[in-house]
């Protein structure tokens, strides 16, 4: 039997509050008492045990499918509960607070039906922290203790606080976003229209939210992708700005973060909480997607490996950096900056290196050729040859290397891919088949010709030698290539080209200029390096490389002015250092000075001109003075 004075049953509110307005309509001193006479429990109710709705729809004479729709049920996993058609983390739960919105409550007492007393009702939102902002007010939901933690009995809270109530209600609210409240309100009524956020429980979608704010707040993340009016919201506002647009939007994004932070060298990329989070949550069911979409964004924008844990352990590589290149294909980062600029995979490095990334599929097979190498002694073996020749490969250019002979490691490096292509060049021309005894070997014809083999392979490769065999099994080897008598000696035997004759003028070794000048062999280089002589680079006509030559005038204008102090102490029989003295005591100095002993030293000509110097006898000689040459 229902009891005397019913109340008004709203759409939305929890049966608690209905059992609350029910007792105080009806006279009842207290909540406590009307539920301990009517056989119910505050917490039966709120969770919507089964009879205590049904003793609340018999006292009330409502239906009990109604009642029960609000009513916070616990769910079996990970302490979640649903409230209406959305499921929250514990984290949600008002505990034991009284939440409400002051304008609502005086709302209810001023236009509601009923006794006054029994006129404000609790609000399902209200129940659930997730929700901070009365939609309908734009405020803030205030939250208060209960004073009797064995009943929460809401009626009997605005009666004693109405006053206090009336005073917050008039105070300013100050602006706040609604935008995920009134989303959270849609998800308890469902109600929801937000077709990428409604595809995860409630509690996921909200936390999704808050925490991709976080990041994008974090690395300062602002147009295109986050409006001008949100830029100061709070961090749950941004994510759902972003979120609500569904997965490309938030691919898009991160993807954006991340190229504007790539970390350099082995650093991590740092996700944040929202990292943290994830991790925490990849072997729950509610997450896997989400975890999933993260995965495969950073798996595509960070140069993650096989086997390395970003949020679940990585599963293919798509990106490089320089650094994880360099350290899974065991190559020096420069190497591969070259290498990868020359097959126009990357720009010419303008950041770090470290930070330089490329697509690792499409580079695989230019680093894999460029990690296959030899040692100049595996090469010496392919090739049939002495470590020499190998020696002279390497020098005259014809065989690339990849690292040079150092003072610890006494071998070069060479690509496979390099020394095959040598071989094909070398062999590219011989014809293969019988050869006969009157042919003669590589070493033969170095040594009657008196030129080194990379001078013979040379001519070889570049097409002057137009009569080499080799045998079929002959393996790419040199030593079974076989010369033509006759080809050999018409070719070798003719006057040798040497540098001098290049490009129609005299010109001279940096050497041979030091023995023109009659001065130190380090004096040329010297030289070059201060600007004071003219260097030019010219092919060498033997093995093609570059080198760095002076031409004879220029070292005649050279000489025409300035002398070498060791040709002063010449004409005075005397030594070097005893002409720098008394060139000092006249106020002349050489050209430069603190050259070091190996370099010879000049003075001008001019300011010789009409000086005497005096200096001592040299081994007892009679000193003598004569006037130097203009």
């Amino acid at each position: 039997m229902t009891l005397p004075v019913k109340i008004v049953m709203h759409e939305h509110e929890t049966p608690e509050s209905r059992a609350n307005r029910l007792s105080s309509a009806n006279g009842f001193s207290s909540f406590k008492l009307f539920l301990s006479m009517t056989g119910m429990s505050s917490q039966g109710l709120a969770v919507g045990d089964k009879e205590c709705i049904a003793n609340l729809a018999k006292w009330s004479g409502a239906d009990p499918a109604i009642l029960r729709r609000y009513a916070a049920t616990t769910e079996s996993r990970q302490m979640t509960w649903r409230l209406g058609d959305a499921v929250f983390s514990k984290e949600a739960r008002r505990a034991q607070r009284f939440r409400y919105c002051p304008e609502c409550v005086l709302n209810d007492v001023e236009t509601g039906q009923g006794r006054p007393v029994s006129r404000p009702y609790v609000r399902p939102a209200w129940i659930c922290r997730a929700v901070r902002n009365c939609t309908s007010h734009r405020r803030p939901i205030l939250e208060t203790p209960f004073s009797d933690r064995s009943t929460s009995d809401f009626c009997q809270f605005v009666a004693s606080n109405l006053s206090r109530i009336r005073t917050q209600a008039s105070e300013p609210s100050g602006d706040v976003s609604l935008e995920v409240d009134a989303y959270i309100e849609s998800r308890i009524r469902g109600a929801s229209m937000e077709s990428y956020l409604d595809r995860f429980e409630a509690f996921v979608a909200i936390d999704l939210c808050h925490h991709l704010g976080r990041f994008l707040k974090c690395h300062g993340v602002g147009r295109p992708f986050v409006a001008d009016e949100l830029q100061g919201a709070p961090a749950r506002d941004i994510g759902f700005h972003v979120a609500r647009r569904g997965e490309e939007a938030i691919r898009n994004v991160v993807a954006a973060v991340i190229l504007k932070k790539r970390p350099k060298g082995t650093a991590k990329f740092l996700f944040g909480s929202l990292g943290r989070w994830l991790r925490a949550n990849v072997n729950k069911r509610e997450f896997s997607e989400l975890v999933e979409l993260f995965q495969d964004i950073a798996e595509r924008n960070l140069p993650y490996g096989p086997g390395e844990m970003c949020f679940v352990p990585v599963r293919r590589r798509y990106l490089h950096s320089v650094h994880s290149a360099g350290m899974e294909y065991g190559l020096f980062e420069e190497r591969i900056i070259k290498l990868l600029h020359n097959a126009g995979l990357i720009e010419k490095a303008s950041r770090s290196c470290g930070r330089i990334y490329f697509d690792a599929e499409r580079a695989h097979p230019i680093l894999l050729a460029a990690s296959q190498t030899l040692t100049s002694q595996e090469a010496r073996a392919e090739l049939g040859v002495s470590q020499g020749v190998i020696v002279q490969l390497l020098e005259a250019g014809l065989l690339p290397c990849v690292e040079a002979r150092t003072g610890i490691r006494n071998y070069a490096r060479i690509r496979v891919e390099d020394l095959r292509e040598f071989q094909q060049r070398i062999f590219h021309k011989v014809e293969i088949g019988h050869t006969n005894g009157e042919m003669l070997t590589i070493a033969t014809v170095c040594r009657v010709t008196m030129r080194e083999t990379a001078e013979v392979l040379s001519a070889l490769i570049g097409g002057n030698l137009k009569k080499v065999r080799a045998p079929s099994d002959h393996s790419y080897q040199i030593d079974r290539l076989r010369f033509d008598r006759e080809e050999v000696f018409q070719h070798f035997m003719r006057p040798r080209q040497v540098i001098g004759d290049v490009e129609g003028s005299k010109v001279l070794k940096q050497r041979h200029a030091s023995e023109y000048l009659r001065v130190k062999t380090a004096t040329v280089p010297y030289l070059m390096a201060l600007g004071l002589l003219d260097a030019h680079v010219v092919p060498n006509p033997v093995n093609r490389r570059k080198q760095s030559v002076v031409s004879v005038a220029a070292l005649d204008a050279f000489k025409d002015e300035f002398i070498p102090v060791s040709e002063i102490a010449v004409q005075y029989d005397t030594h070097t250092n005893v002409i720098l003295d008394a060139l000092r005591k006249r106020g002349i100095k050489p050209i430069y000075d603190g050259c070091g002993s190996g370099v010879s030293r000049f003075v001008r000509r001019q300011e010789l001109k009409d000086v005497l110097l005096d200096v001592p006898k040299r081994r007892k000689r009679k000193r003598k003075t004569a006037p130097l040459p203009a």
